[in-house]
């Protein structure tokens, strides 16, 4: 039961981390000399692209990390009640949500980028 109540747990670590990042490039994007934050060739070229780069990011982050963390606690809640063992199905369960979770992080990188460059055509 331990380790299905964990693996429910960890599972939400990276929604958690998108809805965070996401909220804060939304509210307060950090300073470009900072060192953190979207940092891309062209997100850098201004503080436009800068702040831009951060809204749409953040935007994204925000909602795929809500969408992301419902699923992953109905996921949990259903392993729980369930009592799904610690076998197969369990890790290929976590397995399909964690790389789901992944491509949407990661995913935010090439919408963000297209956007910029609709926008400031660079």
């Amino acid at each position: 039961m331990f380790e299905i109540i964990f693996t429910s747990l960890f599972m939400l670590l990276l929604p958690l981390t998108m809805v965070i990042c996401g909220g804060c490039f939304l509210r307060s994007p950090p300073e470009p000399e900072s060192g953190i934050g979207y940092r891309t060739r062209r997100s850098m070229t201004s503080a436009e692209t800068w702040l831009a780069a951060h809204r749409i990011c953040g935007r994204l982050w925000l909602i795929s990390g809500i969408v992301t963390l419902i699923i992953a606690l109905i996921g949990g809640v259903f392993a729980v009640v369930t009592g799904m063992e610690a076998d197969g199905r369990l890790y290929n369960v976590m397995l399909i949500e964690e790389a789901v979770q992944l491509a949407l992080l990661l995913g935010a990188i090439p919408v963000t980028e297209s956007r910029l460059k609709k926008m400031f055509h660079i």
